[in-house]
């Protein structure tokens, strides 16, 4: 047990929880199909099979990776004569996230268009896709995003889910025959879900067996036999 400031100070230094996300997957689904309750399952803690209705969204650019943001707003209540405010209340607390999804699918398209394609038909004979976008659109999606890092016995999943994700910029696409193919760079912002908890927006996720051992070192308690 460390006794000394130097002795804390180096235990609290471990490098165990470093996580470096070595592998990363997005997956969409509808507001009908269930949030997971865990991304882990069994006492190997596995990762677990996503609800029915989940899809992948496909090839992700890797200049631009998955970025996550959050953007909080306060106001704040001053009063003569005190140099900091007397009260703060959150106004608005939203978290984004942007990726540039590479695969040309229904997913994609719809991210873009805004345009609900569960039921297009491709056309007779020449099987064309044909969309009209109308304007400014809004559409809600689930977008769940589950990373790797290390393997085998250290393996640790971190997930995180927009459970009412909501389409806020559309990035720009190119066509071009230079290098590079044509992406579909995407930001959302995590809406409220009534249905899943009081003010949830975002729900997080840490498990895998890397992270069953290092519980206690990232301040949990540690599993009972």
């Amino acid at each position: 047990m460390p006794s000394t400031i130097a002795e804390l100070e180096i235990a609290r230094h471990q490098r165990e929880l470093l996580i470096k996300p070595l592998e990363a997957r997005i997956f969409i689904a509808p507001m009908s199909v269930a949030v997971p309750v865990d991304i882990c399952e069994g006492a190997s803690a596995a990762l677990a099979e996503l609800p029915e209705g989940w899809v992948d969204a496909g090839l992700i650019l890797e200049d631009d990776a998955i970025s996550w943001s959050r953007e909080v707003e306060k106001a704040d209540i001053r009063a003569l004569g005190y140099r900091d405010p007397v009260r703060s209340d959150f106004t608005s607390d939203v978290t984004g996230l942007a990726f540039t999804a590479l695969e040309t699918n229904r997913y994609s398209i719809e991210r873009h268009t805004g345009m609900d394609l569960s039921a297009a038909q491709p056309k007779a004979l020449t099987g064309s896709i044909v969309v009209d976008q109308v304007s400014a659109p809004v559409r809600r999606n689930r977008y769940l995003a589950i990373a790797r890092d290390g393997i085998g016995a250290d393996t640790i999943y971190v997930g995180r889910c927009l459970t009412a994700g909501e389409v806020a910029d559309i990035g720009e696409q190119t066509w071009t025959t230079a290098e590079g193919a044509m992406g579909w760079p995407t930001t959302l912002n995590g809406m409220v879900d009534t249905g899943i908890g009081p003010g949830v927006a975002v729900r997080h996720y840490f498990g895998g067996p890397g992270w069953k051992a290092v519980l206690e070192d990232a301040g949990f308690p540690a599993l009972t036999p």
